[in-house]
């Protein structure tokens, strides 16, 4: 599913975004990605930057965030429910990425989320 959702990076590229004012681009970006996976893929659930409502123990059990890396919540332990990266190894990344997040900080730093729960199935 990865190639065919749109990523941040690919939304840059696109001429709305390109035409935003500097000081909008990032948030043109985000919102253009999301809109761009509506289209892209309407039987997935998608979530916008600005989405911040916990979809809760009914929610994705894995979504991918803006550059279509995987994110996983976390089922037990003193962080239940909060999020965490799948494969967080690659060198120069921020820091942040390496810990649990709320749904809330998830959608908004990394945001828009696509449901990825059922990949490989």
């Amino acid at each position: 599913m990865r190639h065919t959702l749109t990523s941040l990076a690919t939304a840059y590229d696109l001429e709305r975004v390109k035409r935003a004012p500097a000081g909008g681009r990032d948030f043109m970006a985000r919102a253009a990605a999301y809109e761009e996976r509506l289209s892209e893929r309407p039987d997935l659930r998608h979530w916008s930057p600005i989405d911040d409502a916990d979809p809760g123990e009914d929610g994705p059990t894995r979504v991918l965030d803006a550059d279509l890396d995987a994110w996983t919540r976390l089922a037990d332990g003193p962080n239940r429910g909060a999020w965490r990266m799948a494969r967080f190894n690659r060198p120069g990344q921020e820091e942040q990425p390496g810990g649990a997040l709320t749904w809330r900080e998830l959608a908004y730093h990394y945001g828009p989320l696509t449901d990825d729960s059922h990949a490989g199935h």
